[in-house]
């Protein structure tokens, strides 16, 4: 005989696996610690990636310019210039970073302690079903 409240459940847990599980289910096979730190990763490889792309393309556009004083520079000057503004674009992109992946980390785990916590109320009633027999 069919347990109407058992197919509601599994039915349940069905419907959140396909729905809001989709984007929390992946975050939940990290710890805390991995998670934000591939999150941090990703963002300074993308942020490095804009950042020379930006310092390239303003390069390219200011290439005559750049030739014709190219022994008046400073270059150590420039160089130590550019570096601080990489470390203050960088800083500025991984702070909300951190943030926004603490928010979603805790958000994806409060969601699915309640998965877990009805997937242990069906887990246990087939046990206890198991030794009913």
């Amino acid at each position: 005989m069919v347990d109407e409240t058992k197919v509601r459940v599994m039915t349940r847990l069905a419907a959140y696996e396909e729905g809001t599980g989709k984007k929390y289910l992946p975050i939940g096979q990290y710890f805390r610690t991995d998670y934000i730190f591939m999150q941090l990763l990703k963002s300074f490889v993308y942020g490095t990636l804009a950042f020379a792309i930006v310092v390239g393309l303003l390069a390219f556009i200011n290439f005559e310019a750049f030739l014709e004083g190219i022994y008046d520079i400073d270059l150590v000057g420039y160089i130590t210039h550019l570096g601080k503004t990489y470390i203050i674009l960088m800083a500025l992109y991984l702070i909300p970073t951190y943030i926004w992946s603490v928010y979603k980390f805790s958000k994806a785990k409060k969601s699915l302690n309640s998965y877990i916590s009805v997937m242990d109320k069906l887990s246990r009633k087939y046990y206890s079903e198991e030794q009913e027999r």
